[in-house]
C-alpha cells in the first residue's frame, strides 16, 4: 500500500491521493460492518486492497526506477520499511496491549508465548498460521488483520526491485495476464491461512497493471474526456464498495481487470482546483495510519464500550470509531509517523 509521502505531492496526482484516502476510509467501514454484525455495510469494500496495489505498482516505479542505479538493494529496502513499518509496529503495541489487558480483565489465562510470539512476528512482517481465537486467530496477522497486504505489498515490492532490470512494459503484462489468469481460477484471499498462496496472484495482478500503466502512460496521448472517465470509474468504485450484498467473482475480477486500472490511470492524468486539490494530498496522507491503527482503535473503543454499556451498538461505535480513526489518524501522523521517519532516515 503505497502512499503520497513516496513520491512527492505532485498536483496531478492529487486524484491518487483521493483515491487512496477514500478507499482507507472504506475499508474501515467494511470491518465496522463486520465487527458489529451489520454485513450489508460497505460489504465490498475489501477490494480496495486491490486499488491500494495497482496504486503502488504505478507509485514505486516512478519514485524509483530512475534512480534505481544509485540505490542499493538494501537501500531501496530500508527506505520501504521505514516507511511502511512504524505505523505497523504502533498498531501492533496498541492491539497487543489491548488483549493483554482484555484477557487479565476477563479472569482467563493470558497466553503470553502466543501474544508474544504474534507481535514478533507482526514485527517482522510475517504470518502466524495456526494463530489461537482467543488472540485474533485465524487472522495470519492476529493483531492487525489488515497488515496481510503489507506482506504482500513488501514482497512485490521486492520481486519488483529484482525484475527491475528486465523489459518493464513486457514483464508487467505478462505478470498481470498470468496473475489475473490465476484470480480466476482460484479467487481472492491472502488473509487466512486457508487462502494465503491466493495472495500472490492477488497482488501480482493488481500491482503489475500499475507498472504497465507506469510504463504506458506516457506512449498514450491526452484522451478527451480523461476527467468524465475518471468520475464515472468513481461513481462505479463507489457502487460496487459499497453494493449491500457480496459481489460475485465476475464483478470481483471486474474491478480488478479494468475498473481499478482505469482509475490510477485517468486519475494519474487529470488535476483539480488548489482547494480540492490539497483535501485529496490529506486524505492522501491520512490514508496509511488510517488503514494501519483502524484496526486497534477498534478493538479499544469497543471494549470500552461493552464493559460500560453493554452490547454493540453500530449506531454509537461506528461513528466513534470513524471519527477516532481520522482524528488519531492525523495525530500520529505528525506526532509519530513523520518523525520517526525523518528519525530512521537520518540515522
Amino acid at each position: 500500500m503505497e502512499t503520497a509521502g513516496d513520491h512527492g505531492k505532485k498536483a496531478h496526482f492529487a486524484a491518487l491521493d483521493g483515491l487512496r484516502g477514500f478507499a482507507a476510509l472504506a475499508v474501515v467501514f467494511f470491518h465496522l460492518g463486520h465487527w458489529l454484525n451489520v454485513p450489508w455495510l460497505a460489504a465490498n469494500s475489501d477490494l480496495a486492497v486491490d486499488l491500494f496495489f495497482c496504486l503502488s505498482g504505478y507509485v514505486i516505479p516512478y519514485a524509483y526506477l530512475r534512480r534505481s542505479k544509485q540505490l542499493s538493494t538494501g537501500r531501496f529496502f530500508q527506505i520501504r520499511l521505514v516507511r511502511l513499518m512504524p505505523l505497523i509496529f504502533l498498531g501492533l503495541l496498541i492491539s497487543a496491549t489491548y488483549v493483554v489487558l482484555r484477557s487479565s480483565r476477563a479472569g482467563g489465562h493470558v497466553p503470553a508465548f502466543d501474544i508474544a510470539l504474534a507481535f514478533v512476528l507482526g514485527c517482522l512482517n510475517l504470518p502466524y498460521f495456526g494463530a489461537p481465537k482467543l488472540i485474533g486467530g485465524p487472522e495470519l496477522f492476529p493483531l492487525n488483520g489488515p497488515q496481510f497486504s503489507i506482506f504482500f505489498e513488501l514482497f512485490i515490492n521486492a520481486f519488483w526491485w529484482m525484475t527491475r532490470g528486465i523489459h518493464q512494459l513486457r514483464l508487467s503484462l505478462a505478470l498481470a495476464v498470468l496473475s489475473f489468469v490465476l484470480i480466476v481460477i482460484f479467487g481472492l484471499g491472502g488473509d487466512l491461512p486457508g487462502n494465503f498462496w491466493f495472495g500472490f496472484p492477488r497482488v501480482g495482478a493488481s500491482f503489475f497493471a500499475g507498472v504497465a500503466i507506469f510504463n504506458l502512460a506516457g506512449q498514450i496521448p491526452r484522451l478527451r474526456g480523461e476527467s468524465l472517465i475518471f468520475w464515472f470509474a468513481t461513481a462505479m468504485m463507489v457502487l460496487l464498495f459499497f453494493w449491500p450484498a457480496e459481489l460475485p467473482l465476475s464483478a470481483q475480477l471486474l474491478w480488478i481487470a479494468i475498473i481499478s486500472p482505469l482509475l490510477v490511470f485517468t486519475g494519474s492524468r487529470i488535476a483539480f482546483g488548489k482547494t480540492f486539490s490539497q483535501c485529496c494530498t490529506l486524505g492522501g496522507a491520512l490514508s496509511y495510519p488510517i488503514y494501519c491503527l483502524h484496526y486497534p482503535i477498534f478493538e479499544w473503543i469497543n471494549g470500552l464500550y461493552r464493559e460500560r454499556f453493554g452490547p454493540q451498538d453500530i449506531a454509537i461505535e461506528g461513528p466513534v470509531v470513524v471519527i477516532g480513526a481520522l482524528c488519531l489518524g492525523y495525530v500520529i501522523l505528525k506526532l509519530y509517523d513523520e518523525r520517526v521517519r525523518r528519525f530512521l532516515t537520518v540515522r
